[in-house]
């Protein structure tokens, strides 16, 4: 009897403890937006980086306005690749923060408060929430008709990352460099 409640004892303990492990203190407790189903084709290169990199220029200024001790610059530049299945796909600019934000965002709170407005205007559902992702990572995406998807991810610093499917002749970063000419 002594054992079985010992054991009992310590397997309520050990599920209490993964239950407080698995979620953020005071975090957000929205479900993670699901990607809408892609309802449109890729549009040609030029196109997709003129309409993204404008969506990543004013997403990085509205989060500075929300959140004004910490900056964004430049960490990847822009190029394009062939996925596996063959599609074409345009990574803008990756942008890194001058700190982490989980914290001064409220656990993403502030993020969404700043960025969603920004993705309604340019056809992207709102964040939502964040997704649950391991190693500590604080992660939200959203996803356009076209199968674009916007990703925020912080784990000191942050970073804000996109993915477009778009048409390309030859799926090569130097066509980005011919289109700015």
């Amino acid at each position: 009897m002594h054992r079985k409640l010992w054991a009992l004892a310590a397997a309520l303990t050990v599920v209490t403890l993964a239950a407080g492990c698995s979620s953020t203190p005071d975090g957000p407790t929205r479900e993670p937006s699901s990607a809408p189903a892609v309802t449109a084709s890729p549009a040609p290169l030029a196109e997709s980086t003129a309409k993204y990199d404008s969506l990543r220029a004013e997403l990085i200024a509205a989060l500075e306005k929300q959140m004004p001790d910490i900056t964004w610059a430049a960490d990847d530049p822009a190029s394009v690749t062939q996925s596996k299945d063959g599609k074409c796909v345009f990574h803008p600019q990756t942008m890194k923060s001058s700190a982490d934000i989980v914290e001064p965002s409220k656990n993403f709170e502030e993020v969404f408060a700043a960025a969603d407005p920004v993705l309604k205007q340019h056809g992207f559902p709102a964040f939502d929430g964040t997704d649950p992702v391991p190693g500590g990572w604080v992660v939200t995406r959203s996803t356009d008709g076209v199968g674009a998807t916007v990703t925020i991810e912080s784990k000191s610093p942050a970073y804000l990352r996109m993915t477009v499917p778009v048409q390309s002749e030859s799926c090569d970063t130097d066509e980005l460099s011919q289109g700015a000419k």
